[in-house]
């Protein structure tokens, strides 16, 4: 069966596959109707390094330093702070105070092969615009303390620690539905295939039904030839000869 019997099918069965059709359209059209916005918003943080002084320091005693800024720099403290704001400790505190677990942290996006910024940029998606700005304050809240743990934890002086602040606060939710439209033509196309499925099953049986009625029921021995009565096989055949003599010239 090829394309041009699927559309023949769908053709004389248009009293099936039209209601068919229009009953996924419905359907699809609810599915998008239905889906409810989100609403998105990120905030940007920065990291504020100890600030340069001189020391009078006695011969043979170390400055205190950051040893986390020797071995990576900014970059490294940014990193860990964005990988500590999802630690399962911070969430719980962030969503005990009314914040949402829905959100990111991830170093602040920049185009390929350029050098990476300590920033963090902190992401989240909430079903409404309030509880976005308030996930987002909350978290920002949180960046001191995961970075100061994160630090004592290096062992970096109090003097030498990096603190965070806010580079850009949280803006203005932005409504948006990313997944609406995706969902609703691959809902619609799924249902559309299933109906031209069924209007071809449904079309195969009518006709093989309809044939049957036409031809009807096939007779007994209907084809085979009917015996002669006429002839009796049961009797031998005779076969007359001349006496010999008779064929002997005189």
């Amino acid at each position: 069966m090829d394309l041009f019997d699927v559309a023949g099918s769908c053709a004389r069965r248009w009293y099936v596959f039209l209601p068919l059709l229009l009953l996924v359209g419905w359907f699809s059209y609810d599915i998008y109707s239905s889906v409810k916005p989100v609403y998105y918003a990120n905030a940007v943080i920065g990291l504020n390094p100890p600030s340069n002084k001189i020391y009078n320091a006695e011969p043979g005693v170390p400055l205190p330093r950051n040893g986390l800024l020797d071995v990576g720099g900014a970059d490294l403290i940014a990193n860990m702070a964005a990988v500590g704001l999802r630690e399962p400790s911070t969430v719980d505190r962030v969503v005990a105070q009314g914040g949402m677990a829905d959100y990111g942290s991830r170093m602040f996006p920049v185009p390929a092969n350029t050098a990476p910024l300590p920033l963090v940029m902190v992401e989240c998606t909430a079903p409404n615009a309030a509880a976005a700005t308030r996930t987002l304050d909350l978290v920002i809240a949180q960046a001191g303390a995961t970075l100061r743990t994160l630090q004592q934890q290096a062992q970096v002086p109090e003097s030498q620690m990096v603190a965070p602040f806010v580079v850009s606060p949280p803006g203005d939710p932005a409504p948006g539905m990313p997944s609406r439209t995706r969902s609703t033509v691959a809902i619609f196309a799924a249902g559309a295939g299933l109906t031209v499925v069924l209007t071809v099953i449904l079309d195969v049986l009518l006709v093989r039904r309809k044939s049957r009625k036409v031809l009807g029921p096939a007779q007994p021995g209907e084809g085979s030839k009917p015996a002669d009565s006429s002839v009796d096989d049961t009797k031998p055949t005779q076969v007359t000869t001349a006496p010999e003599a008779a064929l002997e010239p005189r």
